[in-house]
């Protein structure tokens, strides 16, 4: 007999969820992990791809194995956290977002403006991907990339170690369920709790034989203040930059981060309230354009469940 940690009612919103705004947007596939804060359990995990009748199937392992480029939800994960953690960097401190170029790199920001002096906490609000790479070249990328497998991220290679993994560019990706468990690490006050989808395994008399509320995976990553540091910038992502179109009508705290990859193949939003951790990723399954009028998908969702799952309960900070 296995003990589940997932939630029949909030599998049941999300799924639901899922299905109608893929109708919506007439995408392929969708993906999302819910994780309890305070245990690190997976409370519902949501696979669902449009097949060619136009009914939706659900894929079991999606979320758990498929790795995905994270765009500029990595940039707190492999670059901020560890900036703030260990790097002598503060939400205040200033990069100049002007034209940069390493070697034969040259990175630019997404609408390929430029601002001038800008702070941390303006940068994470408005995904400003200068300032980032000019942040974790500031710390080096060796410590940017070990936060990053502090925070649980199992398919990092040693051609990740360059710029780029500030901005998500990664060889393999990650998985949904990898980037959730990294996010719940700093709603968890910067203490990582292993992903687990069962309490305990029984047999049939009752013994138990395998026992996840003894044996699960947890280490500190940073600092409780960093987590602090990161979630009250990641708090204005919703009010004042990338995120507004995900904040649900709540007095409970919300902080998330958006990210986007090269051509809007792959969209996402990575988010937490002091509850739960959500993730959402959205595509299509042969990697092309997300269309215009479709970019917002991945915010929607998460605000349409987000919001299922928290009434009645009370705010918190």
């Amino acid at each position: 007999d296995l003990i589940s940690t997932i939630d029949v009612g909030m599998q049941d919103i999300c799924e639901k969820a899922l299905v109608d705004k893929l109708k919506e947007l007439n995408a392929s596939v969708g993906v999302v992990v819910l994780m309890e804060v305070a245990t690190g359990e997976v409370k519902a995990i949501v696979n669902m791809m449009q097949g060619k009748d136009g009914e939706y199937y659900e894929m079991r392992n999606n979320a758990i194995s498929d790795m995905l480029e994270p765009g500029s939800t990595f940039k707190i994960i492999g670059c901020y956290a560890a900036a703030l953690d260990a790097g002598g960097k503060t939400l205040a401190s200033v990069q100049d977002d002007a034209p940069f170029t390493v070697g034969s790199k040259t990175f630019n920001n997404y609408d390929k403006s430029f601002g001038g002096f800008t702070s941390i906490r303006w940068a994470i609000t408005k995904s400003i991907n200068i300032v980032t790479v000019k942040t974790l070249q500031d710390i080096g990328v060796e410590l940017g990339y070990k936060y990053a497998e502090d925070f649980g991220i199992s398919t990092l290679t040693d051609s990740d170690k360059n710029l780029s993994l500030a901005l998500g560019g990664l060889t393999k990706g990650v998985t949904n369920l990898e980037l959730t468990g990294a996010y719940a690490t700093i709603a968890n006050g910067g203490v990582y709790l292993e992903p687990k989808f069962y309490t305990q395994v029984l047999d049939h008399d009752g013994n138990v034989l395998l026992d996840k509320t003894t044996t699960q995976n947890t280490r500190t990553v940073i600092k409780d203040t960093t987590a602090w540091l990161l979630t009250d910038a990641m708090k204005d992502v919703l009010t004042q930059g990338t995120g507004k179109l995900a904040r649900f009508d709540s007095q409970i705290a919300q902080a998330g981060k958006s990210g986007t990859t090269t051509s809007n193949r792959d969209c996402l939003w990575a988010g937490y309230t002091p509850y739960y951790t959500c993730a959402v990723w959205s595509g299509y399954d042969n990697n092309e354009k997300i269309p215009d009028d479709a970019r917002n998908f991945h915010k929607n969702l998460w605000k349409k469940v987000m919001n299922r799952i928290h009434e009645g309960l009370d705010d918190k900070d």
